[in-house]
C-alpha cells in the first residue's frame, strides 16, 4: 500500500504532469549497443577502481596476508600475484577476486 509520507494518507493518486525532466549538460548519452554499453561498463568499473583501492603491485600477496592477519590496517588493496601465491592466500581464508583490467590507451 501506498500512503503519503506527510500525513500518511493512503488516498494518493497519480496525476500527470507536463514538464520533462532535463538531462544535465555534461550527461553522456545511451550506449547504441551491448558491446558500447559493456565497454563503458569496463571503463567505469577500471576509474572506480583506480580512484577506491590502493595499489600495491606486486606487493598484493604479502598486503593481503597482513591485513587478514590484523598486522596491517584493513583497506581496499590492488595488485597481482602468481598462480602460488593465490594458492596460499586460498588455503589462508584471505577473501580475494580477480579482474582483468587491459593497459590504459594512451590518448
Amino acid at each position: 500500500m501506498i500512503a503519503c509520507p506527510v500525513c500518511n494518507d493512503a488516498a494518493v493518486a497519480k496525476v500527470p504532469s507536463t514538464f520533462g525532466i532535463k538531462r544535465a549538460s555534461g550527461e553522456q548519452r545511451l550506449p547504441a549497443s551491448r558491446e558500447e554499453a559493456m565497454a563503458v561498463l569496463g571503463r567505469q568499473l577500471v576509474q572506480y577502481i583506480d580512484e577506491n583501492f590502493e595499489d600495491v603491485g606486486a606487493d598484493f600477496h604479502n598486503e593481503a596476508l597482513k591485513i587478514h592477519y590484523g598486522n596491517s590496517e584493513p583497506r581496499n588493496i590492488r595488485g597481482y600475484s602468481s598462480k602460488a601465491q593465490e594458492k596460499i592466500l586460498k588455503e589462508e581464508g584471505v577473501s580475494f577476486f580477480k579482474i582483468p583490467i587491459a593497459e590504459a590507451e594512451d590518448s
